[in-house]
């Protein structure tokens, strides 16, 4: 079931910058800081960070990010040569709130409130300049949720796939979940830019 609305009022910035003057961080500021990063000529440069390690080893095109959302860990990387090698995924991804399956009613409502709060605060921060559809349901997941921001004014398609530009996701899998999936809670923001291969 898929539930579908389209452009946000301007009064919802109202809830952006408020925490700011109460000695908070402003959730808005991230987000414009995400939205900024991602139109750079290589997206996500500026919220490169350290080199992720496998090991003693550097990961080709993965960093820790210098930048968080709610403060949580953050990465960047890049995709390169995807699908058919004529374009580059630019990501850059925040894990919001992660569980086990050891307690998944009570993980479920931490897992729902993280989901719920970051889907509320990227609504409000993006105003009508952007529209968002919601979707429950997924195959390999027994709990799913994913709310996918896109702007209004449509981007230029760069090869044959197209990348959700920024969403939100919230998903469990049990033990003998989906082939992808680790069991348990996971809710993770993420943002994605699509470039010409080198």
């Amino acid at each position: 079931m898929k539930r579908y609305m389209l452009l946000l009022p301007l009064a919802a910035l109202a809830a952006c910058g408020q925490g700011e003057a109460a000695g908070e961080k402003d959730p808005c500021a991230a987000i414009s800081t995400i939205i900024a990063a991602r139109a750079e000529a290589e997206p996500f440069t500026s919220l490169r960070g350290e080199q992720r390690m496998l090991g003693d080893s550097p990961l080709p095109d993965a960093w820790e990010s210098n930048a968080t959302f709610d403060d949580s860990a953050c990465r960047v990387s890049v995709m390169r040569g995807f699908f058919g090698g004529d374009t580059n995924i630019h990501i850059y991804t925040c894990d919001l709130f992660e569980a086990g399956t050891m307690d998944k009613d009570a993980d479920g409502k931490l897992a729902e409130a993280a989901y719920e709060g970051a889907v509320g605060t990227v609504k409000a921060c993006l105003g009508d300049a952007w529209t968002f559809a919601a979707d429950t349901e997924d195959s390999q997941y027994e709990v799913y949720g994913k709310t996918v921001f896109k702007p209004v004014e449509p981007e230029e398609q760069v090869g044959d796939f197209i990348a959700d530009p920024l969403y939100v996701e919230m998903h469990y899998a049990g033990f003998g979940g989906g082939r992808n999936s680790t069991p348990g809670w996971l809710v993770t923001l993420q943002a994605q830019k699509q470039t010409k291969a080198d």
